[in-house]
């Protein structure tokens, strides 16, 4: 479950593509009134798998993904998620910092507007991902976003950073194990 409309989904649609990972759902939230704020995806997250596991489908893992922005919820449903058994992967100050590692090195603050700059760069403009996008480049993303986490605050991450490595391992694992 994504906070974001766009981006997101496509880039967890692109990147089950690569991996060939066949039975990935990727789901976001539909931004209604109040806008999106990271309680309602865990929130969301937890009525969709309790639909799955009511209809004897169940789904292996869930995660939500969502950014750091400035949301007053974060903490919140980082705990919500926590007490739930729900993953979170929590990208610092948006998820485009993810996308920004599958090119090159940043690890110092950078603002969401300086991302998009440096995002457009490379093709990516505003919330639409190009066809040539390297998801082949996971792995340096996850090296990168590892660099990036050795300063930990409770529930609020350093900017730059991005747990999305988290989720993004636990996909090529599964699609490993496959093969």
């Amino acid at each position: 479950m994504a906070e974001g409309e766009k981006t997101e989904p496509q880039y967890f649609e692109g990147l089950a593509a690569h991996l060939n990972a066949q039975a990935v759902q990727v789901l976001s939230l539909r931004s209604i009134g109040l806008g999106r704020d990271p309680l309602r995806v865990v929130e969301e997250a937890l009525s969709r798998r309790k639909t799955e596991e009511s209809n004897g489908d169940p789904y292996d893992s869930v995660w939500c993904v969502v950014d750091v922005d400035q949301h007053a919820t974060l903490e919140n449903a980082c705990l919500r998620a926590k007490r739930s058994d729900l993953d979170v992967a929590v990208s610092s100050p948006c998820f485009e910092v993810w996308l920004l590692w599958h090119f090159q090195d940043h690890a110092s603050w950078i603002s969401t507007e300086a991302l998009a700059v440096k995002l457009k760069k490379f093709g990516v403009n505003g919330k639409n991902l190009p066809l040539t996008f390297p998801y082949d480049k996971y792995s340096s993303a996850m090296l990168r976003a590892e660099k990036c986490t050795e300063i930990r605050l409770k529930h609020k991450p350093p900017n730059p950073s991005s747990s999305v490595s988290s989720l993004v391992g636990v996909l090529a694992d599964a699609c490993k194990r496959k093969i």
